[in-house]
């Protein structure tokens, strides 16, 4: 679908959280009008009107200087089947690729066939993993902001400092450190999102994961890299239980730069 003067999409503002965080409840997601909020300070989210309703979104984050993610691709129940959501899509490619950017999302099942239709590729593959905090007096003292934004950047390949400082000052009690690995976190609608970690040592990044969890209450959210098989095992002996699976894809020429200290856990499908 080609976006006419009927579907012209338009940027949305701060005014409009209210309305965008009808579309994520409905959708059952679990943002907070604080990602939105996030989304429009430092990206661009783009919509659809149709009825005098906001019908369809989607986001756009820059990282760097050579790549943006793409996200938040929602549409109203009630609209959807009128291919508002890939007209959206195409937008924001277009938007991305005439900064020369390469364009990153995280897939889902149901979503993939359409962005490989959009010509986007299959990178690496993620697993959520759902369950309850232990609600414990923390027992890992926080990092120091500066060298833990710093080794998650290296560990991502591209600076998204302003994202991991927002999520220390949503979220102080997910943000951990052990050795050389690092916690952050951001609380959520549904359950808290332990999200990004790093490091290098998946036993180490075991005990800090165990530590954090330990240190939280009620439900929380890990999506798992798919080659951290120890944590994977380790979580669903603790009791967590696997959701669904994510798939990273990118469209354009960028490559992620050798990574020494991966990327164990992702900050999650909206932000990468």
């Amino acid at each position: 679908m080609a976006l006419t003067d009927e579907t012209r999409a338009i940027s949305l503002t701060q005014d409009d959280i209210a309305k965008a965080m009808e579309l994520s409840c409905e959708a059952g997601w679990n943002q907070l009008p604080d990602d939105w909020r996030l989304f429009l300070a430092q990206g661009r989210v783009f919509g659809l009107v149709q009825e005098a309703t906001l019908a369809a979104t989607a986001a756009i984050m820059p990282y760097g200087s050579n790549i943006a993610w793409i996200s938040m691709v929602l549409t109203r129940k009630a609209f959807r089947g009128r291919g508002f959501g890939t007209a959206l899509l195409r937008h924001c490619i277009a938007e991305i690729e005439k900064e020369g950017r390469t364009a990153f999302l995280d897939a889902t099942p149901a979503g993939e066939p359409i962005y490989r239709n959009l010509g986007f590729e299959p990178s690496e593959r993620f697993e959520r993993w759902q369950g309850d905090g232990g609600a414990q007096k923390p027992t890992l003292a926080q990092p120091a902001p500066d060298f833990a934004v710093k080794a998650a950047n290296v560990a991502f390949g591209a600076d998204r400092s302003f994202l991991l400082r927002d999520f220390i000052r949503r979220s102080p009690m997910t943000f951990r450190s052990m050795g050389t690995a690092h916690a952050f976190g951001r609380d959520g609608r549904l359950a808290t999102q332990i999200g990004p970690v790093t490091g290098g040592d998946e036993g180490t990044v075991i005990e800090l994961v165990d530590a954090v969890i330990a240190s939280l209450e009620g439900p929380v959210f890990l999506d798992v890299a798919a080659h951290c098989t120890g944590l994977a095992a380790h979580l669903k002996t603790a009791g967590f239980n696997k959701q669904r699976p994510f798939l990273r894809m990118k469209k354009g020429p960028h490559d992620w730069p050798d990574r020494p200290a991966a990327s164990a856990v992702i900050a999650g499908p909206e932000f990468g």
